[in-house]
């Protein structure tokens, strides 16, 4: 098959997922439409009646991806995280693009990480949103076999195609705007250039969410959900229009002849003006000549049933998600403790570390395809790197500090590892640490020798 025809295949296949991403675009962003809506009271409303979309899927996506902070890669036999490792991570800015691509594969199902080299020769590591970015493994394997990255620029659609042997750069003839491209837009594209790929292997690394053995590009993590949010969001919408005409209580009056509203000329105009016939300030008192006039008022709406309903759903979404109820508002009058705490929240801590051994093999890809950049070879040790990962569990710092201190003097950690895993320092900030603590024992010492010889 020819490299046109194959970018037309790839294409075809970026385009199919557009729907879907779409859709959990608007769920994130609170732009789905108002589901569970009775046909006659849409038409009858004719979109006046706006939904009331709470930010559930946000915070599902969020408290997951707040946890998922990479620290360091260490090498086999190091008691320590690969200082040069992070440097290329913090080169390429990862501290901060690893989130939106942890973010990408929680709300997408799946993100990308594309590693190539710059104009110096480094490694130049950027994120990649599956909005732009498809790749095709072999069937038998799962191993990469194609990738395509389309972008809209100066007016012009663009396309890379990776294969394990070359690299093919395709754009448009003709100008068009981004819609054009991205309703479709599989043909018509000419090869501007193309040379050898030296790595051998497709250099865009999947990070795909919750994968399974057929569905290796994984799924979005608001899909099981999607309907309690639809719930969720139809009963927040009726407690307001229910709040809005029936919560407050409606008064009522019999047997009173209302005046009737005048023209410009005094003259009465058949319209009953219930503005002067009862006040609405508050405290101001209702009075009737009539002597069978009768003055009431029906009892406001009970909106206790909508708040249950809402609080059964909320339950049944911590559930499925793996949220704590203190995430989710629930029994928010009981302040807990700091033990109670971290075990609401075991589920989502669990969670998130089957997801960061999920996310770590990706990392460790891309590491190893930056260091046969670096290098001008695949390195044997890199085949065994290993990310490290910040410990999502919730701790406080004296926790944090007296679990350290006495793994220390147990003699189980060293103080580095132990700064690492329950005080949370980067590579960076452990050798700095170390640096200063140096520095003090040097300028300690010196002053102890000058006060000695004084």
């Amino acid at each position: 098959m020819s490299s046109l025809d194959t970018l037309t295949t790839l294409t075809q296949k970026l385009d199919e997922g557009r729907p879907a991403l779409d859709k959990f675009d608007r769920y994130v962003n609170g732009d789905q439409p108002l589901a569970f809506l009775a046909p006659e009271v849409a038409e009858s409303t004719q979109g006046r009646l706006k939904p009331l979309n709470v930010g559930w899927p946000r915070l599902v996506v969020q408290s997951v991806e707040e946890r998922l902070d990479v620290s360091g890669f260490r090498t086999p036999g190091a008691d320590k995280p690969d200082a040069a490792l992070w440097d290329v991570w913090q080169a390429n800015n990862l501290d901060e693009e690893s989130q939106l691509l942890h973010l990408d594969s929680l709300v997408y199902g799946r993100g990308y990480a594309l590693v190539w080299a710059d104009d110096y020769g480094q490694p130049r590591i950027t994120v990649e949103s599956p909005r732009e970015v498809f790749v095709a493994r072999y069937p038998g394997s799962r191993r990469r076999r194609y990738a395509v990255k389309r972008w809209v620029e100066d007016g012009r659609g663009h396309c890379v195609l990776f294969t394990e042997t070359h690299v093919f750069r395709f754009r448009t003839e003709s100008r068009m705007t981004e819609p054009a491209i991205l309703d479709g837009f599989t043909s018509g594209w000419v090869l501007s250039k193309s040379w050898p790929n030296p790595l051998g292997v497709v250099p865009v690394v999947p990070f795909p969410n919750k994968p399974r053995t057929l569905k290796p590009d994984g799924e979005s993590e608001l899909a099981d959900l999607l309907p309690i949010f639809d719930a969720l969001n139809k009963l927040s919408t009726d407690l307001m229009v229910a709040s809005e005409f029936h919560a407050m209580p409606r008064r009522w009056a019999t047997g009173i002849e209302l005046p009737e509203k005048e023209d410009e000329n005094g003259h009465p105009t058949g319209e009953v003006d219930t503005s002067k016939a009862f006040a609405q300030e508050s405290g101001r008192v209702w009075l009737a000549e009539p002597v069978d006039a009768r003055l009431g008022q029906f009892p406001g709406a009970d909106l206790s049933g909508f708040v249950n309903a809402l609080a059964t759903l909320t339950q049944s979404l911590g559930a499925l998600s793996g949220l704590p109820p203190h995430y989710l508002g629930l029994h928010g009058d009981q302040p807990a403790s700091a033990d109670a705490i971290r075990s609401a929240e075991a589920s989502l801590v669990s969670k998130v570390r089957r997801k960061q051994r999920v996310l770590s093999g990706g990392w460790e890809e891309v590491m190893r395809l930056a260091v046969a950049i670096r290098d001008g070879r695949f390195s044997p040790a890199m085949q065994r790197v290993e990310t490290v990962w910040a410990d999502p569990e919730t701790r406080t710092v004296a926790q944090g500090a007296d679990a350290a201190t006495k793994l220390v003097a147990a003699g189980l950690l060293t103080p580095d590892a132990a700064l690492e895993h329950y005080v949370g320092m980067t590579p960076g900030e452990i050798e700095n640490n170390r640096n200063l603590r140096r520095r003090a024992a040097l300028d300690a010492a010196a002053l102890k020798v000058l006060g000695g010889g004084a």
